[in-house]
């Protein structure tokens, strides 16, 4: 396991580095990365055995789905259904600190997510970044465990399991997102974090 520090880093140096953990994500290695909200374990998502690698990590129930994170709004129907109001949503708080269930598209593994699929956009250019294929986007800690929002504190257990570990600093936001799930023209709300439910709801025209 290696820590890189990237804030304060020469730009130049900084590319570089990211050029070379674009390739090892591709090469199915494990990375935890800052984003906007909270540290999370990353990997290429469409690669399985790098997704149960997390599972592992994680001491996750292969039930539970994994969100995923993109590189920018135009990737997103590549990978799930957008009707209407997904995209008032999407427009109006993307990239930022929310995720969006949406009916996935079959591009992504059932190990990640069966039927709907999470997906976050960070406003946090770094890990969007490195998402040069979806990356897989879950807390770095063991589940039940407290979310990390700084290196500092993820749990020695999961840092002494990944490849890499990407310091950015302290998350802009240091909380949660908010989780949304959109199914057909209803909005649902599954975890309001960062972002009040009643704020996506008036954005996207919809009286609950």
């Amino acid at each position: 396991m290696r820590i890189i520090k990237l804030y304060n880093m020469n730009p130049n140096r900084a590319k570089t580095i990211l050029e070379f953990l674009k390739k090892e994500i591709l090469n199915g290695k494990i990375i935890i990365c800052g984003t906007d909200t909270l540290y999370g374990i990353s990997a290429n998502a469409l690669d399985e055995n790098a997704v149960k690698k997390i599972y592992k990590i994680k001491k996750r129930d292969y039930n539970k789905p994994i969100s995923i994170c993109l590189k920018d709004t135009n990737e997103i129907e590549k990978y799930a259904y957008v009707n209407d109001i997904s995209k008032k949503i999407i427009n109006n708080f993307l990239p930022g600190p929310l995720t969006i269930i949406l009916k996935k598209k079959a591009i992504i593994p059932n190990i990640v997510s069966k039927e709907y699929i999470g997906i976050r956009i960070p406003d946090h250019e770094i890990i969007r970044e490195l998402s040069i294929v979806p990356l897989t986007t879950t807390s770095a800690n063991v589940s039940g465990k407290k979310s990390p929002t700084c290196v500092e504190e993820i749990d020695d257990e999961i840092i002494k399991r990944v490849d890499y570990v990407v310091d950015v600093g302290k998350c802009k936001y240091s909380k949660p997102s908010t989780v949304i799930k959109i199914i057909n023209n209803k909005i649902e709300l599954i975890r309001e974090g960062v972002i009040p439910f009643s704020e996506i709801c008036k954005v996207a025209g919809y009286e609950r």
